[in-house]
């Protein structure tokens, strides 16, 4: 019960990064020790487990995909969306200073953890951080595109919000704000069907604002999960495979990623 809750806080504070344009929850996920173990489940989601529901062997495929787990780290992310995005626009709209400066503190402490998973430091691997380093700046420079509800592209924000979350040092809310969708999907959408559920039945309007917001929803999160099941298995294969390199390049994606939450933008 103990190891629940402690994941369930981990899965709080990953959302919490998700939520903020510029932190990215796969880092914070990696500070708090559970990426490796996050994208080893998701990539679980294989034939084996299928085979087992189709067998109904549902204890089996329990155990296959670590269920408490990632029931637990799920939960927590859930948690921080519905509770804790109205905290963080409080926050960072009556003391943005301090709340960057938080955020600022921590990414900036994580890179040395990061940059420690790669054994070794060649001049590949300090090429790789440089190329790491130079990509996400680049975001940077990308003009965000005005907001766009077509569904097709809300299932396309979803991909991309996908990637964001499952790659340390890119920012999936960051990525939202370039593709000009992140007050639409991480803002709007989660306040109007929480609202709309709590005030359910009062008018026809809110019913039909109520039905396109869950709609746009579900787009987005299948696009994002769609891409996290399929996307993980290339991260697994990296870590397992290419470890020194991945992890280089993602220090540098990381170190990039710090002037986005820099706390005196202006």
């Amino acid at each position: 019960m103990k190891t629940i809750i402690i994941n369930i806080i981990k899965g709080i504070f990953i959302g919490i990064a998700n939520i903020i344009p510029g932190v990215s929850g796969a880092t914070v996920a990696l500070i708090l020790g559970v990426y490796k173990e996050a994208i080893n489940v998701i990539t679980k989601f294989d034939l084996t487990f299928f085979q087992l529901i189709k067998n109904m062997k549902f204890q089996k495929a329990q155990q296959h995909i670590s269920l408490t787990f990632l029931i637990s780290i799920t939960s927590g992310i859930i948690i921080s969306f519905i509770i804790m995005s109205g905290l963080l626009n409080f926050l960072l709209k009556n003391y943005p200073l301090y709340t960057w400066s938080y955020f600022f503190g921590i990414i900036m402490a994580s890179i040395p953890y990061v940059a420690k998973q790669t054994s070794q430091w060649t001049k590949k691997e300090s090429f790789l951080f440089i190329i790491g380093f130079i990509i996400s700046l680049c975001f940077l420079f990308i003009e965000p595109i005005s907001e766009n509800r077509n569904l097709l592209f809300i299932f396309f924000c979803g991909i991309v919000g996908g990637v964001g979350m499952l790659v340390p040092g890119l920012s999936g809310s960051h990525l939202l704000i370039i593709l000009g969708n992140y007050k639409l999907i991480l803002v709007e959408t989660i306040q109007n069907i929480s609202f709309g559920i709590l005030n359910i039945g009062e008018s026809t309007t809110e019913k039909i604002d109520l039905f396109s917001y869950i709609t746009i929803l579900i787009v987005f999160l299948l696009g994002q999960t769609i891409c996290i099941l399929l996307f993980s298995r290339l991260i697994k294969f990296l870590i397992s495979q290419k470890k020194d390199k991945t992890f280089a390049i993602l220090s540098g994606f990381i170190s990039g990623s710090l002037i986005y939450i820099w706390p005196w933008q202006n």
